[in-house]
């Protein structure tokens, strides 16, 4: 449902300069069963906001014939019946009032009253029953109203009129639009284009009663009841003499609806503090009092948001998050009441002091702290990595074991090191697109038992890396205790044994490790083995190899999305996957290579051998040399708890002494039937490789970032993972209604 909310609004944006929020509010309230006012001059496309809105709705439409929609403009001369439709004349004939109501307001799902304020009070008091329960009164008859939400419009906002009070108090959201600003004019003369929207594009009936069950679901933990209560509190103490400004327990119960169906919406199973953030276009009466309400729902939540470490940016990067594209977050402006949006893409990035939605400022530098290097160690200042020299004082306990910040400013050739010292590491260490290379080691492989292989740290615990590069040498013997590997290449491997760790966006000329422990793994790649040995309690998703993907088998592990595309199997009977699955998952998995070695004639496909694990929605893809018999799926399984909806292309020669995959033709093993068979996300994750014709990963490897993470790495790439960024600003970049 997110996803398609997306693209719905993109759609429904198209064309139209600076309405984005008004759009995003008029669905929102839309989708919640709520009513929006829109309050702006003349001209400003309120109506072709509402308009859109109607159309993007299954059934809805332009027009009101049998469209669903109704759109009237109001004056103080309006009547009933040019609303709620003409008296009908046999009903009178048997001393009955009642309405013909069809097609008119009563009956119509969507509508849009422009200049609402301005209607009589027989009018008036007929719309409060239906904008609020939702029912006519049809002389006699309560008659249900099957309207989704009314949008209003008006020039003015009717504070100085206690008359109109209840009428005002039914239109939960409150938008403001204005003339396009100056900056924007030169775009008012494009086309303004209308949405081709697609019947698939559309909201139908089922969607939005499944969407509403979805809300009906959403929990409110109990610390954001506390924030609404507090945010009810600080409103009621800063207009405490101000008549205009009063919140009902309607008020209360339809935003609380309102943070559920955006909750829902944005796919999650709670209400987080971004969802709260929407009580600003909620809680005002009077146009005085706007950035008076934002302000205070902004400080409320910052009492209640908190600092989340740099580990937790990271996953924003991975499959099923909402980091790959960040919306606009939110800012107090320069007079400390008025809620502007962040402009500054840095400004989105990693803080390691401060708060985005608030005003203050960094921590500043202090100078070094420590002999012989540059900077104080912190976040903001660094140590910087300048020399060989600066890199071996590393072995200095008191320098490479405290925790500092250390920046690598200098490309490091250690060649000349004839013999390397034993360097313990606990720190965090930016790399900053530098290399630490050692000439002298070029010839070394990853087989080859002549030459040991060179590791620059001897252990690292508790220590995040960013962006470093390596050349002919291995990072680290072994690693644990919640490390964190971002952006970091070397033509080798990463390091022996991993603990405890993430690998995000890394790169490996042979593997990232030996072998892994309570260990995620996303968007990395290798040019031969992923991990060389085992795994156990491992999630690994997003991730390519071109040799065998987990050589020694994986435990109690899910491997999802991930990419196995040879030049040489070398190693027979064995799963290209890995040779042992033992109570694991994998899912969405791609096989495909060039050539296997000429001594065999045939491999085991997936996995070799598989116990109480689920291989789900895999494929196994076309080979160069197709003479070799496989075996899709593998041999051996026992006790399997799911082997379905797994294919194999038809050109190989297929040996399957049980039926484990569905065989499919060549002319249908195309991007539709991974999307729509298998359940592929082509959108986030997957892209067709016309190329070869099969499908490919968007983002893995140090080189290839996700959106999200590299604007982290590129951003601020001193900023490393000890610093932190507010949750509620996280939460807010994320929810796609801000």
């Amino acid at each position: 449902m997110k996803t398609k909310l997306q693209h719905l609004l993109l759609q429904l944006n198209q064309g139209l300069v600076e309405r984005e929020h008004v759009l995003k509010l008029s669905l929102l309230a839309t989708l919640a069963g709520e009513n929006v006012v829109l309050v702006g001059p003349p001209g400003t496309g309120k109506s072709l906001v509402a308009r859109r809105i109607a159309q993007s709705l299954a059934g809805g439409g332009e027009h009101g014939d049998e469209a669903g929609y109704f759109e009237y403009l109001l004056t103080k001369f309006s009547t009933p019946e040019e609303l709620f439709g003409p008296l009908s004349i046999s009903a009178l004939k048997a001393d009955r009032f009642h309405r013909n109501t069809e097609g008119y307001l009563p009956t119509v799902r969507m509508a849009f009253l422009d200049e609402i304020f301005k209607a009589s009070s027989s009018i008036l008091n007929a719309l409060l029953t239906i904008l609020n329960e939702r029912v006519y009164h049809n002389g006699t008859q309560v008659q249900p109203v099957p309207l989704r939400a009314l949008i209003a419009a008006s020039n003015e906002l009717p504070t100085d009129q206690e008359e109109l009070g209840a009428l005002y108090d039914r239109f939960l959201v409150r938008v403001f639009v204005d003339y396009v600003g100056a900056h924007n004019l030169s775009r008012l003369f494009e086309p303004t284009t209308a949405p081709a929207l697609q019947p698939g594009d559309l909201l139908g009936v089922a969607e939005l009663a499944q969407m509403d069950r979805a809300a009906q679901a959403v929990v409110f933990e109990p610390a954001l009841i506390q924030a609404v209560q507090d945010i009810w509190a600080a409103h009621k103490e800063a207009f405490k003499e101000d008549r205009r400004e009063r919140l009902s327990d309607r008020r209360l119960k339809k935003v609380i609806h309102l943070m559920r169906v955006s909750a829902a919406t944005n796919g999650r199973e709670a209400v987080d503090l971004s969802d709260v953030m929407l009580l600003k276009d909620c809680l005002w009466n009077h146009a005085d009092n706007v950035g008076k309400v934002q302000a205070l729902v902004i400080k409320t939540l910052q009492r209640h948001s908190r600092q989340v470490p740099l580990a937790e940016l990271a996953r924003l990067a991975g499959p099923g998050k909402t980091g790959h594209t960040l919306a606009p977050a939110y800012e107090l402006g320069g007079d400390g009441k008025t809620l502007v949006p962040v402009k500054s893409s840095a400004a989105l990035a990693v803080r390691s002091t401060t708060s985005l939605v608030s005003s203050g400022g960094g921590a500043k530098k202090t100078g070094a702290v420590v002999k012989g290097y540059s900077g104080s160690g912190t976040a903001d200042d660094p140590l910087l990595i300048q020399t060989v020299d600066d890199l071996l004082d590393l072995t200095r306990p008191e320098v490479g074991q405290k925790g500092y910040h250390f920046r690598q400013t200098a490309d490091i050739d250690i060649s000349g090191i004839s013999t390397w010292p034993v360097i313990n590491f606990k720190g965090y260490y930016d790399g900053n697109s530098r290399t630490i290379t050692d000439e002298n080691n070029h010839l070394i492989h990853w087989l080859s038992n002549s030459v040991t292989v060179k590791f620059i740290f001897n252990s690292v615990e508790a220590s995040h890396f960013t962006k470093l590069y390596i050349n002919n040498l291995s990072l680290a013997t072994a690693i644990s205790n919640q490390c964190l590997f971002f952006g970091c290449k070397t033509n080798l491997r990463i390091t022996n044994h991993a603990n405890d760790c993430e690998f995000i966006s890394c790169f490996a000329g042979q593997a990232l490790a030996e072998n892994a422990v309570n260990c995620r793994i996303a968007h990395c790649k290798s040019t031969e083995n992923l991990i060389a040995g085992s795994i156990n309690d491992c999630k690994i998703s997003n991730c390519q190899s071109g040799h065998i993907f987990v050589v020694g088998g994986i435990n109690s592990s899910t491997i999802e999305d991930c990419l196995v595309f040879f030049d040489v199997i070398k190693i027979g009977s064995t799963g290209v996957i890995t040779s042992k699955a033992n109570n694991s998952i994998i899912n969405r998995c791609f096989v495909a290579g060039k050539r296997i070695n000429v001594d065999l004639r045939g491999y085991d496909g997936l996995v070799n051998n598989s116990s109480k694990s689920s291989i789900t929605s895999c494929a196994v893809g076309y080979f160069s040399h197709d003479d070799y018999l496989v075996d899709p799926i593998g041999v051996g399984f026992t006790d399997t708890i799911q082997n379905n909806r797994n294919i194999v292309i038809d050109s190989l020669k297929i040996k399957m002494n049980r039926q484990k995959a569905e065989i499919i033709a060549a002319t249908r093993f195309k991007q539709r039937l991974f999307e729509t068979t298998l359940g592929w996300d082509f959108e986030n994750i997957w892209i067709w490789d016309d190329q070869n014709d099969q499908p490919a990963l968007r983002h893995v490897g140090a080189d290839n970032l996700p959106p999200s993470a590299d604007r982290f790495a590129a951003d601020q790439p001193a900023e490393n993972a000890q610093a932190s960024i507010d949750l509620l600003t996280q939460q807010v970049t994320a929810n796609i209604w801000l």
